[in-house]
């Protein structure tokens, strides 16, 4: 059935609000998702905007610089023997026992400054090369490896290897790959304008001899890496006797970023994961008991299979939702049998007056009847026509009730001030019944129909005039019950109720008074408790607790303001 005839709106324009439930909540975690997404990128480019790695691995490269061209200007730089050209063949033996060689002038001593390296900075994170002052390379810690740690390796078992690496280390892989990748982009945006156009080793050792200070570049490596070189010269009394040039790599040093993202982007993977899991398992649970309550409401609507419905129980909103939903179908049904009952009552209510006329009519349509008879008959004709004017009148009044009860807006009534009304409307009543008022010292407020409750007085006082003598009195004793509640009591001296009519006198059309019928629908009452009951209060008939208003005593419970 199309959504219109059960009452609903179509919208020819997209919201999210025209989408099932379920997609409601996946778009909503899909958005969510996305808004995570995006704080991640954001996360990975100040964790890189703000490392400080390059900084200190800077630093300390000038500190290893520094240490080394100490230790070489002060220990590397002597004088070595010269071995005399005599010393050829079969005198090589008496040569090595004369110390009396002559040395030569100072120079940078290789196995002293290659030992001091080896030593010190082998398998280290910067690449060190030594020049001397003839351009010739002493030590290059790129072609220096430690034979202790030579592994024979078998490259089919390698291959083996990676190819076992399961899904994660794959993943986590390609990731560290694709932040290393973003990690350098981002450096080299940083460093563009101080990239220098790379030279020959040479040509910076050449430089270097030639200004005799220490200096730093950055070298882009191809299309790849970018190295931050520094290149020193060693100097000992004023002459230059070497140069040192210590590199790294600036980018494609992100292990422990990389690894700190990588964790960042699992948790949030994690999240994501548990989130729509715990999103469907949520869905699942309130648009079920969603959708169980919209068949139950077809099967409500419908009128099938009714011993199937059974609305869920819940502590939450959805059973707040079936409990309203099942109050209100079972406040249609009673609407429905109360208007089935009320067609009842009014046709039988009605059927008695017409039956009335009509044998009146035939009796005088016969013309044999005594002239006083036909006057009895005329004035019976009358009465009749009265009596259902009055029950139509009321009868009006009473279908019209319940709308009019729903579209007036309430107010404030003080109830001493409300009271002072009523002796006014019964001022000039034909029984010259006198209206006596009892009225409390505080100010009792309650939220109410003015008009509806002016109605309910006016029924309940006009019942009892019907049933009291002339010049007698009727009381009007308000009263407060506790500080929710306040009670209004209507008491008359007329002939009273009997107890077992106490809840008759309530109900549609009934009266007792068979002397004045005419006047009377008996709807009166029916109202006013209505009325009453709309109000969240209470109409009963009460025993009397005043012995000088020894008949009807109708008791008005209502709940008073709560004060803010």
């Amino acid at each position: 059935m199309a959504l219109v005839t059960l009452g609903v709106n179509k919208s020819s324009k997209f919201a999210l609000n025209n989408l099932p439930l379920s997609i409601q909540i996946l778009a909503i975690n899909f958005f969510i998702t996305f808004i995570g997404f995006f704080f991640l990128i954001l996360f990975n480019y100040f964790l890189i905007k703000n490392d400080e790695s390059i900084e200190r691995k800077r630093i300390i490269a000038n500190q290893n610089l520094n240490n080394i061209q100490n230790f070489l200007e002060k220990n590397s730089i002597i004088r070595v023997p010269l071995f005399n050209d005599n010393c050829t063949g079969e005198n090589i033996d008496t040569c090595k026992d004369d110390i009396n060689f002559e040395l030569s002038d100072p120079v940078l001593e290789p196995k002293i400054t290659q030992e001091f390296i080896l030593n010190n900075y082998f398998n280290s994170e910067f690449n060190i090369k030594i020049y001397n002052d003839d351009w010739i390379k002493l030590v290059d810690t790129l072609d220096l490896y430690d034979l202790s740690v030579v592994q024979e390796i078998d490259l089919k078992e390698k291959d083996l290897n990676i190819n076992n690496l399961n899904i994660f280390d794959n993943f986590s892989q390609e990731y560290l790959r694709f932040f290393s990748n973003y990690y350098n982009y981002l450096i080299k945006r940083e460093l563009q304008n101080l990239i220098t156009k790379e030279k020959a080793e040479i040509s910076y050792v050449k430089e270097t001899i030639k200004n005799q200070v220490i200096k730093a570049y950055i070298i882009k490596d191809g299309e790849e890496y970018i190295y931050q070189y520094f290149t020193a010269p060693i100097i000992n009394n004023d002459k230059i006797y070497g140069v040192i040039i210590l590199n790294y790599p600036i980018t494609n040093q992100t292990s422990n970023l990389g690894f700190i993202s990588l964790n960042i982007l699992i948790f949030y993977i994690l999240f994501v994961l548990i989130m729509v899991l715990l999103s469907l398992i949520f869905s699942q649970s309130l648009v079920s008991p969603i959708k169980k309550l919209s068949r139950l409401t077809i099967l409500e609507r419908e009128r099938v299979n009714r011993n199937q419905i059974i609305y869920p129980e819940r502590k939450d909103e959805i059973g707040v939702l079936s409990k309203e939903i099942q109050n209100m179908s079972q406040g249609l049904k009673a609407q429905i049998i109360q208007l089935e009952k009320f067609s009842a009552d009014v046709s039988h209510e009605l059927k008695n007056p017409l039956t009335s006329l009509q044998s009146a009519m035939e009796l005088i349509d016969k013309n044999n009847i005594s002239q006083e008879n036909k006057k009895l008959l005329i004035q019976n004709i009358q009465n009749d026509l009265k009596r259902m004017n009055q029950l139509i009148t009321d009868i009006s009044k009473f279908t019209r009730l319940k709308a009019e009860i729903e579209l007036e807006k309430n107010e404030y009534i003080n109830l001493n001030s409300f009271l002072d009304e009523i002796p006014i409307i019964f001022s000039n009543n034909t029984k010259d019944v006198e209206l006596i008022l009892e009225k409390h010292k505080e100010n009792l407020e309650i939220v109410a129909n003015k008009n509806k409750l002016i109605q309910v007085f006016i029924n309940l006082i006009e019942n009892s005039l019907s049933l009291s003598s002339k010049k007698s009195k009727i009381l009007i004793r308000l009263s407060k019950i506790d500080n929710s509640k306040v009670a209004i009591k209507v008491y008359d001296q007329g002939r009273g109720v009997d107890s077992k009519d106490s809840e008759k006198i309530f109900e549609r059309f009934y009266s007792d008074r068979q002397e004045n019928i005419k006047n009377h629908s008996g709807l009166g009452l029916s109202i006013a408790r209505e009325i009453i009951t709309y109000m969240n209060g209470q109409l009963v008939l009460d025993k009397s607790d005043n012995s000088k208003y020894s008949g009807a005593c109708f008791l008005i419970i209502l709940p008073v303001k709560q004060s803010t």
